[in-house]
């Protein structure tokens, strides 16, 4: 193309002009196949950085956003009114130490008078306590009355009819692992260190494991419980068993959390979990296996984020703008906490506003994949309406599964299925104990003792 708009007739093959039309034709052959290079990689580079950032990234991920920060200026606003702060508040002495002088440093004398005495207290904790190994000797009784033959049982509850190892040392390790994410080699260096306990790290898996099948009666009776609630929140997220594929999941509720981890990610695991009641609603990010549930709640987050990945496209903007319109009508109504009569009819009105959108943009080529998200999802947008309570978003599921991930990124997999399979039950119970506000060393301390001492 070039080449034909700078041809000339050459009069003489060393004409000055003719050779700076040379030049200047290889000069832009250069930079166009230099330029279709370019663009051929940053087209590869921009599929690289879609895997990490695209709608389905969630926000605590998003590394890069499309509008910059806003500049910190010099008025900077202080703490919304009403705000409690952070200072920590001073606890009650347990001990008081009077630091006092006997006689005069500088003379010796011992006649001193107290001028004044200043207060200040320190938070500290013991010493390290070391292993502390106690023999029990297990008595067995015949009755001479009835010849009744039993044995005496340990009525502080602190003895474990089985294994070698107490039940504060069970809770330290499996805390150690489960709320401090530590390695198992790194929590062998740390108890060796700290207090004096060798074990080798198969010693602390076995450890582990009787804490799993201690907290696997409990993780039943929370799957029961999931499978009679109104609405739940599910996510799952990849897991690595033994080198292999499969999926951790999050069935979440107001007040418990169940962790599944199975080889599929299909419906198949919804049935396992949520057993025949299919009328449970189900708060999720519209992955195809969600479509056996009756009544489904799509999440707003995702749609959000779907819509504004193309805002620069033509009428992008605007929808983006009018989704979040609705998402901000959405939380003010389910804010007024309305009766059921108006939530149904409120249900109707926004299912039939959100189908006019649609047709409002079906002109929009470029727009055809937030579109079809949209469609997709007809009559589950607005699911959360009819059922006080529940959220519009998904966030909680994702909440839940955050301390997974940051799991999955030290652990890298799980060796054995095994692994895998008690990981869930402590997991579960974890989970749960601290989204009730629990004190976690206690309930499991309660749990073990139950499961371990009681017979």
């Amino acid at each position: 193309m070039w080449a034909a708009m700078f041809q000339v007739k050459s009069i003489c093959q060393d004409c000055p002009i003719q050779q700076s039309y040379q030049e200047l034709l290889k000069r832009i052959e250069y930079l166009e196949r230099t330029n279709k290079e370019q663009a051929a990689k940053i087209s590869e580079l921009e599929s690289e950085i879609r895997k990490y950032k695209n709608p389905h990234t969630p926000p605590s991920a998003q590394r890069f956003k499309k509008n910059p920060p806003k500049q910190i200026t010099s008025n900077k606003k202080g703490a919304p009114f009403g705000h409690k702060g952070a200072t920590r508040q001073t606890p009650e002495p347990d001990e008081i130490i009077d630091i006092k002088a006997d006689f005069c440093e500088s003379c010796n004398s011992y006649d001193l008078e107290i001028e004044n005495v200043e207060s200040t207290t320190i938070e500290d904790i013991p010493p390290p306590p070391k292993i502390k190994v106690t023999q029990y000797n297990v008595h067995f009784y015949k009755c001479r009355k009835c010849g009744h033959r039993f044995t005496a049982k340990d009525n502080n509850y602190t003895y474990p009819e089985e294994g070698r190892f107490g039940i504060n040392l069970l809770i330290y390790v499996a805390m150690l692992k489960f709320s401090l994410r530590g390695v198992i080699r790194r929590i062998g260096d740390f108890a060796a260190a700290a207090i004096s306990f060798i074990i080798s790290p198969k010693g602390l898996l076995d450890m582990l494991y009787r804490v799993a099948e201690a907290c696997k009666a409990e993780y039943l009776r929370i799957l029961g419980r999931i499978r009679t609630v109104e609405f739940v929140y599910v996510d799952e997220t990849g897991m690595r068993v033994e080198a292999a594929n499969q999926w951790l999941w999050i069935f979440r509720s107001n007040d418990e959390i169940l962790v599944v981890i199975r080889p599929s990610r299909g419906s198949d695991v919804l049935k396992e979990i949520l057993g025949e009641n299919t009328d449970i609603a189900t708060i999720n990010d519209g992955w195809s296996a969600y479509n056996i549930i009756a009544q489904l709640q799509r999440c707003w987050s995702h749609l959000l984020r779907e819509v504004d990945d193309f805002i620069d496209k033509p009428g992008g903007r605007e929808l983006s703008g009018i989704v979040h319109r609705k998402f901000n009508r959405l939380k003010l109504f389910l804010d007024k906490d309305p009766p059921m009569e108006e939530r149904m009819l409120k249900k109707q009105i926004f299912d039939h506003e959100m189908e006019k959108l649609l047709k409002k943009f079906t002109n929009f080529k470029d727009l055809k994949k937030p579109l079809t998200y949209i469609k997709n999802g007809l009559g589950s947008w607005y699911t959360c309406v009819l059922f006080p309570g529940m959220e519009p978003t998904n966030n909680l599921g994702e909440q839940a599964m955050r301390e997974h991930v940051l799991m999955r990124k030290i652990i890298g997999m799980f060796r054995s299925k095994k692994g895998a399979e008690n990981y869930q039950y402590i997991a579960s119970m974890f989970a749960t104990w601290r989204l009730q506000g629990k004190d976690i060393f206690q309930e499991l301390g309660t749990l073990l003792k139950k499961e371990l001492c009681v017979r």
